[in-house]
């Protein structure tokens, strides 16, 4: 005579690993988010520098200042869109 089988545990890891995942994909998200201002910022503030020493080097004020600002701008905008889109991807 065969003994009957056993009930089926359930998989306590899989249950367990959900919220640390989901921990972790919040922290991360978080993480990725709170630095977009810094990086604008960055951005912006090394445009201008640079303009500022290109315009001290060649005394082409205000136009390096002006040109590089305006660059610092667009790249530092360009950053946030790409970290905002790549957020908004992982968490669709």
């Amino acid at each position: 005579m065969r003994a009957p089988p056993l009930p089926r545990v359930p998989d306590r890891m899989a249950d367990e690993q959900r919220p640390t995942q989901a921990l972790g994909e919040a922290v991360r998200t978080i993480g990725a988010l709170s630095a977009v201002g810094l990086t604008f910022v960055l951005a912006i503030v090394l445009g201008a520098g640079l303009g500022y020493l290109i315009d001290r080097w060649f005394g082409t004020s205000p136009w390096g200042f002006l040109v590089c600002f305006f660059l610092g701008m667009i790249a530092g905008v360009r950053a946030v869109m790409r970290t905002v889109s790549s957020v908004t991807r992982r968490d669709s």
